[in-house]
């Protein structure tokens, strides 16, 4: 019986080391938290009892948990400090089943107000507020010269800045004969000067009078190279802020830090009591700090935004950052606006950040600070991007200290400062659209890539046009013996109507680019040869433009290029111009014609050239006969940035259809006909419809001279089933645009 009880006891002892043990080795199941607007923080947090705030699910989770959160808008600010992931379980914060949520930095402002004078408005505020907005529209801070988003007019210099008179004035007193019809005192507002080619300052105004023409301003911190001798008065544009008698146009407005009264002219005049009117008075609705492994997903940001400081693996994906950054110049703050941030100790701290398929629009200050080394930005649209411009120089995105950086696949457009992209170590840019830069600085280019951050990095497969700034430009220093670039890899690229794409220093790969129209010389090998690094080993090959020259306006009969030159397709030499040799370029076909004297006329670059067609490469940056069509820049939820672009004329006859893909999409159905409804309402079995493509190029049979055609083209997604049929794949289809082209004559 003992012997019995024996074997018994060990036989559960045996039974409980295996249920505990495989208890231990049994991963925990990551928990699901949801928020929702009309929870409870006192609630466990299910989907039938959520919690209120982000926060409060914050504090609950675990490495590998998630969070999901209701559709709504929030105002709350989120601290995750210290909060430690790993790379297979990390903290998610994400939308629930795509719905639109948003974290909000306004107040409402619902509240009695009373006329000012004209159509001016004025109420009182407990809270100060350093933005303005009427429903989801930004009003203007009050100003002289006025400029506004809405018309464009912030960028446009001749009308949104004034210049000092000249032959008048020295730094720290400005002279205009317009201030002395001015009927208030400037004395305590602010001047903001986009000064000498890419400097900008913003200071007080210390002394002015009623009808003086004059005005002094604090020049502390004010360097000397801002002087009219050295730059000139044409780089010296300011503009005035923070006084009530600058507001003098509909959707302007202003905020009297003092009396706490807030000023609004509306647009129509209309009294503000009867508009939706929301205040900022937050800089970040998610701080982020000491931290590694988190992921925000599909969390979009109103009138505020993110700073993650000293944090890792930290990835921000499908959101929208509407007004993020904005200064506080209007309550009188002059310090470093607040603006969205990735960033680590330093540049050579590991940081792995990702920002993935987002959207910015409409800052004051640039669109994102980022350095540490391995970032990734991708699949980004960022547009209307620093009306400013004062903070820390003149960079619309400066990845200087971002090393090891992949920047790709992302469109920009309309920005103010000097530098679109100023590159980092060892970057890699590539297949991205820029354009319409610089507008309110001096100088600069889209791409910028400077001395140290030269060897290695790759800059490919891009599109950068109308522009008043460079392309792309590998700078130096403009003295003698100064340190140089070296080793820079520029291949791929379209130019057009831009000041030049521009190249210092020395043994570079510079090949297959396409350059044009632009107001310089178009595609220039620097040959200044009482600079050091003149280019005499830097390899200019298969490359096509109108103007090829060693100098940037004088041509290549006077200014040779440097170094070794070959296989390139220069019209100037040869009488002609790049359309004799491409498709269409006037609408975005940049292919080589069959009869192009670029087939199979570049010659093979070792460990650089990849792929070609036929007996050689082509000359320039497609290839005759390609199947696909690369076109840079975002990808949509839907298909996009079609060629020939949306409503263009004089076509040409024998015109192929080409079409950005839809984002994480391969596979497209077109459809195509001459009658714009039917196109819109067409199906799988209406005669308009032309196939399902895995190649973004369609041609349509013989196009008739004059007439005007319309297609469409359906995305098909993949994606897998949940449920009873989880692991199945289904095509879920996302409907085009209608586009439309007319033939030439």
């Amino acid at each position: 019986m003992l012997l019995l009880n024996k074997l018994k006891m060990n036989k559960l002892t045996v039974f409980l080391i295996v249920v505990l043990g495989a208890a231990l080795i049994t991963p925990a199941i990551a928990t699901e938290y949801f928020v929702a607007i009309n929870g409870s923080d006192g609630n466990k947090g299910s989907i039938e009892k959520p919690l209120k705030t982000i926060q409060a699910a914050a504090d609950k989770m675990s490495p590998g948990d998630i969070t999901f959160i209701r559709a709504g808008n929030y105002f709350e600010q989120v601290t995750l400090s210290r909060v430690k992931g790993t790379k297979d379980k990390p903290f998610t914060f994400k939308a629930y089943q795509d719905e639109k949520i948003t974290l909000d930095g306004t107040i409402a402002i619902k509240q009695k107000w009373q006329k000012h004078s004209g159509n001016i408005y004025k109420t009182a505020l407990k809270q100060p507020i350093w933005q303005l907005f009427v429903g989801d529209k930004s009003m203007t801070s009050a100003r002289w010269p006025n400029g506004n988003w809405y018309d464009g007019s912030v960028w446009d210099k001749s009308k949104s800045m004034m210049w000092p008179e000249k032959g008048r004035g020295k730094l720290g007193t400005y002279f205009n004969e317009e201030l002395s019809h001015f009927d208030f005192d400037l004395t305590d507002g602010i001047i903001v000067v986009n000064s000498g080619s890419f400097k900008t300052y913003q200071t007080k105004i210390t002394k002015h009078q009623k009808g003086d023409d004059h005005f002094s301003y604090n020049t502390k911190g004010v360097k000397s190279h801002f002087s009219f001798k050295k730059s000139g008065v044409s780089r010296h544009g300011y503009f005035l802020e923070g006084k009530l008698g600058l507001l003098d146009e509909e959707n302007e407005w202003f905020f009297d830090n003092k009396t706490k009264q807030l000023y609004l002219w509306a647009e129509n005049g209309v009294n503000p009591e009867t508009l939706n009117i929301r205040g900022k008075v937050q800089s970040y609705a998610v701080n982020i700090k000491h931290s590694k492994y988190i992921n925000l997903q599909g969390i979009n940001f109103f009138a505020t935004t993110f700073n993650i400081n000293r944090s890792s693996f930290i990835k921000v994906e499908d959101s929208e950052l509407m007004y993020p950054s904005y200064s506080k110049r209007m309550l009188g703050d002059n310090s470093p606006i607040e603006v969205t941030k990735m960033v680590v100790k330093k540049e050579h701290s590991l940081a792995n950040n990702q920002l993935k398929n987002c959207t910015i629009a409409y800052t004051d200050g640039p669109a994102l600070e980022m350095n540490g080394t391995g970032n990734r930005v991708e699949n980004c649209y960022m547009h209307d991007i620093d009306y400013s411009c004062t903070y820390k120089g003149g960079y619309t995105l400066n990845m200087v200290n971002a090393k090891e950086l992949i920047f790709r696949r992302n469109t920009i457009h309309t920005t103010g400062c000097s530098e679109l992209f100023k590159a980092g170590v060892r970057n890699r840019i590539e297949l991205n659209d820029l354009s319409d830069s610089g507008y309110l600085q001096n100088d600069g280019s889209m791409i910028q890539v400077s001395v140290k951050q030269q060897p290695n990095s790759i800059v490919r497969y891009n599109w950068v046009h109308n522009s008043v700034k460079q392309g792309i430009r590998f700078d130096n220093k403009n003295t003698p013996n100064a340190p140089y670039g070296n080793s820079g890899n520029v291949f791929n690229n379209v130019a057009w109507n831009t000041e030049r794409i521009y190249f210092k220093g020395d043994n570079h790969f510079i090949f297959n680019n396409l350059s044009f129209d632009n107001h310089k010389n178009d595609l220039i090998i620097s040959s200044n040869k009482a600079i050091q690094g003149h280019n005499h080993q830097t390899i200019t090959r298969n490359n096509i433009s109108n103007k090829f020259s060693g100098h940037r306006t004088k041509p290549r009969s006077k200014y040779s290029v440097p170094g070794i030159v070959d296989h390139n397709w220069d019209g100037v030499t040869l009488g002609l111009d790049v359309r004799s040799q491409l498709r269409d370029v006037d609408n975005l076909d940049f292919r080589p014609k069959a009869d192009s004297m670029l087939v199979d006329a570049g010659a093979r670059i070792k460990g650089k050239t990849n792929y070609y067609l036929g007996k050689a490469p082509d000359i320039g940056p497609y290839e005759f006969g390609a199947l696909d069509y690369w076109i840079p820049g975002f990808q949509a939820q839907q298909a996009s940035k079609p060629v020939p672009p949306i409503s263009a004329i004089k076509v040409k006859l024998d015109a192929d259809l080409m079409w950005l893909n839809a984002y994480k999409s391969t596979k497209h159905q077109v459809y195509f006909g001459k009658d714009k409804k039917a196109v819109e309402l067409a199906n799988t079995q209406s005669s308009q419809y032309q196939g399902e493509f895995s190649h973004n190029i369609f041609t349509p049979e013989k196009l008739e001279a004059g007439k005007s055609y319309y297609w469409r083209v359906d995305a098909l997604l993949e994606r897998k089933v949940a449920g009873k049929a989880k692991g199945k794949v289904q095509n879920k289809i996302v409907k085009g645009d209608v586009w439309s082209f007319t033939v030439e004559q």
